[in-house]
């Protein structure tokens, strides 16, 4: 198995403890199979039913702890047929449990011993709890306005948890500082997070019964996600599991908005810009690494870009929590992003909800119930 640039197309072998190439481009993994159809029959509902997909190393061992398989429920909402997919009910509490079972995997059977990440929460979390699961050390690096229950979270999985005052952005700069002396388990960088994301694009399809939904919308901070599900697609389609990629609509903050804004203005890549704090801290990333792949991604789905303010975030919460659905404001952004849709667009689109209100309860609390 190899890494390559997406820059400069060199490749590296996967026991090369690197997250980037040395010009600076994100890495992608070189995979040579794929599973089959027939052979899911009989499998556990984990994401590991799809190992063949994630271009792991024959000899790595499975660091699970039952993620996947999350439910789809359907609703009638704003005059339209939608469906939401509950990624938020993972062990963790969130979609980036999957992408840290894979990547967790992979450390340990690199021999890692202490590994590092930055997040503003979920990622941090899985990460944690991943680490924990394989016996690594961890050091989670976070913004200090990170919701204690995440912080919380991460301390008892036993991560050493270090604030990092400032933006996002600034918590991702100290940790890579740390990753020159460490490995870095970053969710932002790193491949093999991305490939267990796609598990994901599996399941919806395993779901539908190979009836794929017209749009997918969801919530983009880093874009890993999307990137994730679009490549899941991408290969069964070329498997000939299915006819055509979903596309997608991805959902930023008005606060802190480079893919919508470099998707608006036909660009490439992000531009360097000033962002705000949002309610929806979990897509406050100010400079996605890969956010070259998502914007291909978008394009390439015929898919595109919403932006939402701060008050279409809360209300799409309020109408989440009214159909008895407990994500965070994160995940409600996604719903926002659907509800300015046109008419004909919402119509059977599939909404997903990354991360679970559990985690923000304080901060609900003081939005929606005036608790000081």
């Amino acid at each position: 198995m190899k890494y390559f640039c997406s820059s400069c197309q060199r490749t590296f072998p996967v026991s090369s403890r690197i997250f980037r190439c040395s010009c600076g481009g994100f890495l992608k993994v070189e995979t040579r199979s794929f599973f089959s159809q027939r052979d899911l029959e009989g499998q556990d509902h984990s994401i590991w039913r799809y190992r063949e997909a994630f271009g792991l190393p024959e000899e790595v061992q499975p660091v699970s702890l039952g993620e996947g398989r999350t439910p789809i429920v359907r609703r009638r909402f704003d005059g339209a047929d939608l469906a939401f997919k509950l990624d938020f009910l993972q062990p963790s509490g969130s979609f980036k449990d999957r992408g840290a079972s894979v990547l967790l995997s992979l450390a340990k059977g690199l021999g890692v011993s202490h590994l590092v990440e930055d997040s503003s929460g979920n990622a941090g979390a899985a990460v944690s709890a991943y680490a924990a699961a394989a016996g690594i050390r961890c050091t989670v690096y976070v913004p200090d306005y990170t919701p204690e229950g995440k912080l919380v979270q991460m301390k008892l999985y036993g991560s050493e948890v270090v604030k990092v005052p400032g933006k996002r952005q600034e918590a991702n700069r100290a940790a890579m500082e740390a990753a020159e002396k460490s490995y870095y388990a970053s969710h932002l960088w790193n491949p093999y997070f991305i490939m267990g994301l796609q598990s994901a694009a599996f399941e919806i399809w395993e779901q539908y019964e190979g009836i794929l939904p017209p749009r997918v919308v969801v919530p983009v901070g880093g874009g890993g996600f999307l990137e994730g599900l679009y490549e899941g697609f991408a290969a069964l389609r070329k498997a000939g599991y299915a006819k055509k990629v979903p596309r997608f609509i991805g959902v930023q903050a008005e606060k802190c908005p480079p893919i919508h804004r470099a998707f608006q203005e036909g660009l490439p890549e992000h531009r360097e810009m000033e962002v705000e704090t949002t309610v929806a801290e979990g897509i406050a990333v100010q400079r996605p690494p890969r956010g070259k792949a998502v914007l291909q991604a978008l394009r390439e789905s015929g898919g595109r870009t919403v932006g939402v303010t701060e008050e279409e975030i809360l209300c799409a919460e309020r109408a989440l929590f009214s159909m008895g659905l407990f994500a965070e404001p994160t995940s409600a952004s996604a719903l926002a992003g659907w509800r300015k849709l046109p008419q004909e667009e919402k119509e059977g689109s599939l909404v997903v909800l990354t991360g679970n209100g559990l985690k923000e309860t304080q901060k609900l609390s003081n939005l929606f119930l005036g608790a000081s």
